[in-house]
C-alpha cells in the first residue's frame, strides 16, 4: 500500500508540475518609436531561451516564477516574471554614448581586438552545438516557400562544418527554385578564421590590412552596464566591384570580443534561373543585410544568432529572402537520422523522412502569420 501511495504521490506532483508550464507570447517594441524589435533575445536563467520572430514576437513555454529577461542591443534590458508578462514588451533605448570619437586607421585597439578574436577562435575551434534554421521565400510580397532545418556545427565565430539532422520544406503555388541562405548564414568578420564561404578575396573588417579598404570611427557605448566599443566600417573608393563586409561591429571592451556585427555584404550578385536544376538564367546583383549576434560567456565569441536578409528583381519579380540561424545551445538533438554534411540543402531535406511529431516539438522560433499560412498540409 505504502508503495502505491508513493508511486501516487509521485505521479501526482509530476503532474503538477506539467501543468505548472504556462505558454508566454510577447512582441517587443521600441518604447519610443512603437516600432517592432524582430529578433530579439530571450533569456531564462542566464541561458538564451528562444528569439523574437521578423515580427518582433517571441513564444517559449515557462513556469509563471521564471524570470525571462529580453535583450537588444542599444535598448535597456527588462526583466519580467512569465506570470506577468504583457502581450507588448516596451523596450527603452539606452543612447549612452561617451562624447568622444575615434578615427582609427589601423589602431593599437583594433590590433588587439583581432589578436583577441583569433587567440579565442582557435582554441575554440573544435566547439560544437545544435543550430536550428529557417528561410522564407517572398515573391512580390507573397511567401512561397519557407524551409526549416536542425544543423550540426562548429560554432567558433562562425558556423562551420555544417551538416544536416533533420529539415522540411513548404510551399505554396508553383514550385519556385529558391536559393539555400544557408551559405551566407557563415558571415566571416575575420580574416584567418579558416572559413572559406565565397572566396579568399571577401574582404572583411578584422583584418590586418583593413584600413586599406575602410574608413572607420569608433564609439564608447554602455550596454546595460556592459562598456562596448562601437566601430563602424565604411568602404571607401578602392573597393569598387570588389566584394566587402561591411557595418557596425560592437566589441565588449573588457575582453575585446565581438558581440555582434550588423551590416551588409557589398558587391554581392546571384544567378537568377527560372527553373530549379535549369543551366539557364542570368546573373543579377542583390542585397544582402545581415545581423549576427555572438555569445561571450564561453570565452569565445560564438555563433548566437544570424539574421539575414537578401533581395534582388529579375525585371519582373521582386524576391526577398528572409533567413535566421539559432544556436539552441543543444549538443544532441536525437531524430535516428545519421547528419550529412550539406551540399544541396533543399535536395537532401527532400530526401529525409519527415518527422511530423518532431516538427510538431520543435517550433523554436514562432512562426509569424504569413509562415502560418504554409499549413501543415503543405509539407510532406
Amino acid at each position: 500500500m505504502k508503495t502505491i501511495l508513493l508511486f501516487l504521490t509521485m505521479a501526482l506532483l509530476g503532474t503538477l508540475q506539467v501543468m505548472s508550464q504556462t505558454r508566454v507570447e510577447a512582441t517587443v517594441t521600441d518604447m519610443q518609436t512603437g516600432e517592432t524589435l524582430p529578433y530579439a533575445s530571450i533569456h531564462r536563467q542566464g541561458r538564451l531561451a528562444t528569439l523574437a520572430n521578423i515580427d518582433g514576437t517571441f513564444a517559449l513555454e515557462a513556469e509563471p516564477s521564471d524570470t525571462l529577461r529580453i535583450t537588444y542591443i542599444g535598448y535597456k534590458s527588462l526583466s519580467i516574471a512569465a506570470g506577468n508578462m504583457p502581450a507588448v514588451v516596451r523596450l527603452q533605448p539606452s543612447n549612452q554614448y561617451l562624447p568622444e570619437v575615434v578615427v582609427l586607421p589601423v589602431s593599437d585597439r583594433m590590433k588587439s581586438i583581432i589578436r583577441a578574436t583569433e587567440k579565442a577562435v582557435r582554441r575554440h575551434r573544435e566547439a560544437k552545438s545544435i543550430f536550428f534554421f529557417r528561410q522564407s521565400t517572398y515573391i512580390d510580397g507573397t511567401q512561397r516557400n519557407m524551409m526549416e532545418a536542425f544543423f550540426d556545427a562548429h560554432s567558433a565565430l562562425t558556423a562551420s562544418g555544417i551538416r544536416l539532422i533533420t529539415g522540411r520544406i513548404a510551399e505554396s503555388g508553383d514550385v519556385i527554385y529558391g536559393a539555400d541562405l544557408y551559405r551566407l548564414s557563415q558571415i566571416r568578420i575575420l580574416e584567418k578564421d579558416g572559413i572559406k564561404v565565397f572566396d579568399d578575396e571577401t574582404i572583411v573588417p578584422l583584418d590586418r590590412n583593413s584600413h586599406k579598404y575602410y574608413d572607420t570611427r569608433q564609439k564608447t557605448m554602455d550596454d546595460n552596464g556592459r562598456k562596448l566599443y562601437e566601430i563602424t566600417f565604411e568602404t571607401n573608393d578602392t573597393t569598387r566591384r570588389r566584394r566587402i563586409v561591411s557595418g557596425t561591429l560592437y566589441v565588449d571592451a573588457e575582453c575585446l570580443l565581438p558581440v555582434k556585427m550588423k551590416g551588409e555584404i557589398e558587391n554581392l550578385t546571384v544567378f537568377n534561373r527560372s527553373v530549379e536544376g535549369s543551366l539557364d538564367g542570368e546573373e543579377l546583383p542583390i542585397r544582402v543585410a545581415f545581423d549576427v549576434t555572438f555569445g561571450i560567456e564561453r570565452s569565445f565569441p560564438e555563433a548566437s544568432s544570424v539574421v539575414v536578409s537578401a533581395t534582388y528583381r529579375d525585371g519582373n519579380h521582386d524576391y526577398i529572402f528572409n533567413s535566421v540561424l539559432y544556436n539552441t545551445g543543444n549538443g544532441k538533438l536525437d531524430t535516428g537520422e545519421t547528419p550529412s554534411y550539406v551540399y544541396d540543402l533543399r535536395k537532401q531535406i527532400r530526401q529525409r523522412r519527415f518527422n511530423r511529431d518532431f516538427w510538431n516539438r520543435h517550433e523554436t522560433i514562432l512562426r509569424t502569420d504569413m509562415e502560418k499560412l504554409l499549413n501543415e498540409s503543405q509539407l510532406p
